[in-house]
């Protein structure tokens, strides 16, 4: 209730119950009805509002939290910029009307009129033909020449007249165009400070001018014309005196506009940095993607980001298939969408590789600012590339807001199909291939599976969630799946490992607090791993087959489901139980090798199965019960062949036949082979997990 009554007082409104009372998704459309003042937190509020429906409710509720606050923000930012553009803008008209020739009223009227007005203005009172035939040009042509006419096309305009005028006075002689020369001259380096240089300031020796520049001009904001005068002054020759005031404080005002162009630009250059570094730890990943590549403009570019652009960043809880990066797996081949090479560079084809969570693999499926369906794609390697169609093939390109770098998405079941909005075709796998480097092309949407693409991770960084993603991949082939039926398993192949048993869950978020938890549709908490407090955390599943969420201060593991692929060591020689050569079939019997850390030595107990790599289980070799019998491989069955469990002493019991698993013979070298004997206390017959 206290942020709706903060963010109701951010638009000067004191709400009442009524407005209280109000769901997050009602009090949103309540602030949108009564912000007409307020255009930017007008468009934010609306654009919460078209949010898709599995998410509407916590877009409004980040809305109310801190959305408003930033849209207002922007508003006040937006004010500012108004401002100094008007500011500005009243600069360039001073400066204009003082190259024409044009004093401005004593009410400052001319200050204020518009573009075309300003460029009228000059063209009915300006005195210089040539100025006046600039003017009339500027006005026929419209839009950006009347501005390029106010900023530098007068001031030429300005000097063909006094050319001119010194061309007219040949007859009158050489001193009468020097004198018509050295005005003009002076003329300008005045209209460089927005003054008109009447006749006092005309009739002044040039060093006396440059005296009048040097004590009249902003020494603070413009150094570089302040000591190109000093120095001139300094000089007793005539020809320095001349120069400066023809073309000397010329190049000075270039000069110190350069320098305060490059210096705003690199304050503003610092501001995004500073932007960027606390998106970075706030989590708003969008807005990081956004001030990175706004650091690769231009100086406009930058300053817009500041301006607007940091305002205008869709949420993070509107991309798909979530915030964050993502693999996209071909439906069809089960691999990854990647750039070829992991080359970032313009041009750079895209293609299907085996899936590695490499940087060149993951995606951020970001929405477009203010619209309904339209997003890019961006390589979370280097998130100043986006990608783009080239030809009839897909490459990633640097991010230009052109058409095709725009996608939107049609849905079959759970998968993805991405279709480009220039071309209105699809992100295919050529020839429906399942080979890696098959290229990623352009195809017509027919739902085929080599169109089909869904996310997956290995990972939830802080905020991200599974809904529209379903599925975690281990790089070890362990998945963590959160189910049609509700339910979230971590499997080692098709065996379950840990479950939530839960039946109606549609969404497991990894809350910023820290707390990982599973949603019902209506928002109602199903499980959690109650780790509130240690936030932000990361939920990594582990190439161990375990899923660990890691507290981001410290790096500690905070909650895991204990269902880990680890080695079975013998207490007798320290060697570990060894699938031989790595041949995953049934029937390969069961040897002591030197640990190594391979698969072939990597062991997960499920529901007292012991679970190899490949998903086959140990067994005792028939059934049998009899001592001597070999521990070998077979298909996971669930049968009494295949359950074991560790007693107290460590030793490995098989209940079916109330037998002990042990090293034959307690031999100790390499290739000694398991079998099942009756239990006794000696070495041979007890093990540990690493």
């Amino acid at each position: 209730m206290a942020q709706k009554v903060e963010a109701a007082r951010e638009i000067e409104i004191e709400p009442d119950g009524t407005w209280l009372a109000l769901s997050d998704r009602n009090f949103v459309f309540k602030i949108w009805q009564n912000s007409a003042n307020y255009p930017l937190v007008r468009n934010a509020a609306e654009l919460a509002l078209t949010a898709d429906e599995e998410i509407i409710e916590a877009v409004c509720k980040a809305f109310i939290v801190v959305g408003i606050f930033d849209a207002k923000k922007a508003d006040d930012a937006k004010k500012i910029a108004d401002e100094t553009a008007a500011r500005q803008a009243r600069d360039l008209r001073r400066a204009a009307y003082a190259a024409a020739g044009l004093t401005i009223d004593t009410d400052g009227r001319m200050l204020l009129l518009s573009e075309r007005d300003a460029v009228y203005e000059i063209f009915t009172k300006a005195p210089g033909n040539r100025v006046k035939a600039a003017a009339d040009a500027a006005l026929r042509a419209g839009g950006g020449a009347l501005h390029t006419f106010l900023a530098s096309g007068v001031m030429t305009a300005a000097d063909q007249d006094v050319q001119d005028a010194i061309k007219a006075a040949e007859d009158q002689g050489k001193e009468e165009q020097e004198r018509i020369a050295r005005e003009g001259a002076m003329q300008a380096a005045a209209a460089v400070l927005g003054v008109v240089a009447d006749a006092g300031k005309l009739a002044m020796a040039n060093d006396d001018f440059i005296r009048w520049i040097w004590e009249t001009v902003d020494r603070m904001n413009r150094p570089e014309i302040s000591a190109a005068a000093e120095r001139a002054l300094r000089s007793s020759d005539r020809t320095v005196w001349r120069e400066f005031i023809t073309t000397g404080i010329h190049t000075a005002n270039k000069a110190d506009l350069d320098r305060q162009l490059a210096e705003a630009e690199a304050a503003d250059r610092r501001s995004i940095e500073s932007i960027k570094s606390r998106a970075i730890a706030d989590g708003a990943d969008n807005l990081v993607t956004a001030a990175t590549q706004a650091l690769i403009g231009d100086r406009r570019v930058v300053s817009d980001f500041l301006l607007l652009g940091q305002h205008q960043v869709a949420p993070d809880e509107a991309n798909r298939p979530s915030k964050g990066s993502w693999e996209w797996r071909n439906a069809n081949s089960d691999q990854c969408l990647a750039i070829r090479g992991g080359s970032t560079g313009d041009g750079s084809p895209l293609q299907q590789s085996n899936c590695t969570h490499a940087g060149d693999q993951l995606w951020i499926g970001m929405r477009v600012y203010n619209t309904g369906g339209r997003y890019r794609l961006i390589s979370a390697k280097d998130r100043t590339k986006c990608i783009s169609v080239t030809n009839a093939a897909f490459v990633v390109r640097t991010c230009d807001g052109k058409a095709d770098q725009y996608f939107s998405y049609k849905k079959v079941g759970g998968n993805y199909i991405w279709i480009n909005e220039q071309v209105n075709r699809a992100i295919t796998v050529q020839g429906a291939s399942r080979d890696a480097g098959a290229p990623a092309i352009t195809g017509e949407v027919t739902d085929s599976a080599s169109q089909q693409w869904f996310a997956t991770s290995t990972a939830l960084t802080p905020g991200q969630r599974l809904e529209e993603a379903r599925v975690l991949h281990s790089q070890a082939g362990h998945t963590a799946n959160l189910q049609g039926d509700g339910n979230f398993v971590v499997y080692k192949g098709q065996r379950p490992g840990w479950a939530t048993n839960t039946t109606t869950g549609v969404r497991l978020l990894n809350q910023m607090d820290g707390n990982l938890v599973l949603y019902r549709a209506d928002n109602t908490p199903l499980w959690a791993s109650n780790t509130a407090g240690n936030g932000p955390s990361t939920l990594l599943l582990q190439d161990d087959g375990n899923l660990v969420l890691y507290s981001n201060k410290d790096g500690k593991a905070v909650w895991y489901s204990n269902t880990l692929d680890l080695p079975v060591i013998s207490y007798l020689n320290g060697k570990c139980a060894d699938v031989p050569n790595s041949t995953f079939q049934p029937g390969t019997k069961l040897q002591m090798y030197t640990c190594n850390g391979s698969p072939a030595q990597k062991w997960m107990i499920i529901n007292e199965a012991l679970v190899s790599s490949n998903n086959q289980c140990a067994e005792v070799a028939g059934g049998a019960k009899t001592n001597g019998t070999a521990v070998q491989l077979g298909a996971c069955d669930g049968g009494g062949a295949q359950r074991f469990w560790v007693d107290s002493s460590g030793r490995l019991v098989n209940p079916q036949s109330n037998k002990c698993v042990e090293i034959a013979g307690s031999a100790t070298g390499d290739g000694a082979k398991l079998q099942i004997s009756d239990c006794t206390t000696k070495n041979n017959q007890k093990w540990r997990r690493q």
